[in-house]
Parts: structure tokens; C-alpha cells; sequence
């Protein structure tokens, strides 16, 4: 048995949890695409541990990013992903929200030529370099930041100063609460204003800790 025919059952198993978790079936395709190539690609930019299995990558990531999509505003017409390494979430949600615009903020150049490959299968994507330093609301017309794995909040923050002190949002992927707690605290020392809603996500599949941080 192939890779990829080994790819596609582990995927294929998990399709009807994905439209559970909000997922539209014309999305489903083109995501199954983009787990094959995030996967082929690993060998050579090592986004995630190369002794992951292929069930792994989508029970603990693919899972774990489509957590929150309900949460998400259809008809936002602008997104950033900041650190966005193999594409999650960024590409997800591009695929999930075709005509919002996904823009990618990836400082590694062999990373960006991957998420280039990626605009193929949702040309609502935008590839990027390192988020600029006047990162205002006026820049792409950006609506909502988010990021998964990336910074600490006060480092998130203070890499977008200028979009949060014009009321910007963020929808941040995070993990134990009691590490978010920390981070706020610290955050709070910078932006004394600092107002955030913590949501716990249930995966329903694995026993982790999981929390989406507005705000």
C-alpha cells in the first residue's frame, strides 16, 4: 500500500467529523490535497515530528484547528495567520472560507515556497514574509489575526501594537489554560487594557486541552 493510499483512508475516515465540526463538503477535497502535500513535504522542512503518524497529524492538528470554526465570521473579507509555518490554520480556514482572503505571515523562505504550492488549492491565499512592523488594520484591510503554536500573547501583541491599539481582534489557538492564564498576566503589563475571552474546546477524539483566546 502507497503513501498516499494510506493518506487517503486515514483522511477518509475522519470526513464526517470534519462536516460535524462545520466543514463544507466542497471544502473537503481540496483539504485532503493539502494534508497530502503538508505531508510529502515534511521530510524536507520538518513542520512536525517525522515519526508522527499520518492519524496523529489529523486527529492532534487538522482536528484541533477546525475546533473553533464556528466561532469563525463567514463573511470576514480579511485574515491574518501569523506564524504560519505548514498553513495551520491558515490554509484551513482559507478552504473553509473561499471568499475571505487568508493572508500567510511565514519568516522561512522554504516554508513560504510551501504555502505558495498551497495558493493552487485555495487562491484566496496570500503569502507573506515577516509581518511588517506598521502592522495596522489599513494593511490588507485586516479583519481578525489569528495564530496556533506561534508567540506568547504579549509577543503577538506587541508584533501588531499598532493593529491592537486600533481595536483589532485576534482568535488565537492555545492550549492549558493555566499557560494562558501566565501569558495573559504577563501580556497585562504591556497592554493594560487587556481584555480577553478564553472558550475551551472539546476535541472529540483526544483527551487535550485545547482554548481559543478572543480578543
Amino acid at each position: 500500500m502507497t503513501k498516499a493510499m494510506t493518506s487517503a483512508k486515514t483522511f477518509d475516515l475522519r470526513a464526517p467529523l470534519l462536516l460535524q465540526l462545520g466543514l463544507n463538503a466542497e471544502a473537503v477535497p481540496a483539504l485532503q490535497k493539502y494534508m497530502s502535500l503538508l505531508w510529502a513535504a515534511n521530510s524536507d522542512l520538518n513542520l512536525f515530528s517525522r515519526q508522527m503518524p499520518q492519524q496523529e497529524l489529523v486527529d492532534n492538528h487538522l482536528i484541533d484547528c477546525l475546533l473553533p470554526l464556528s466561532q469563525l465570521n463567514p463573511k470576514l473579507k480579511a485574515i491574518a495567520d501569523f506564524g504560519s509555518g505548514g498553513g495551520m490554520p491558515g490554509v484551513i480556514y482559507a478552504l473553509a472560507l473561499p471568499e475571505t482572503t487568508v493572508h500567510l505571515f511565514e519568516k522561512s523562505a522554504k516554508k513560504r515556497d510551501f504555502l505558495k504550492q498551497c495558493c493552487g488549492l485555495a487562491p484566496n491565499l496570500q503569502v507573506h514574509a515577516e509581518i511588517p512592523l506598521e502592522f495596522k488594520m489599513e494593511l490588507k484591510n485586516i479583519e481578525l489575526v489569528t495564530a496556533r503554536a506561534f508567540k506568547p500573547l504579549d509577543v503577538i501583541l506587541e508584533l501588531s501594537r499598532n493593529y491592537y491599539g486600533q481595536k483589532g481582534k485576534y482568535f488565537l489557538l492555545k492550549g492549558r489554560r493555566e499557560k494562558i492564564d501566565e501569558e495573559l498576566l504577563f501580556a497585562r503589563k504591556k497592554f493594560k487594557d487587556l481584555k480577553a475571552e478564553i472558550i475551551p474546546l472539546k476535541s472529540p477524539l483526544l483527551e487535550v486541552e485545547r482554548h481559543l483566546v478572543l480578543i
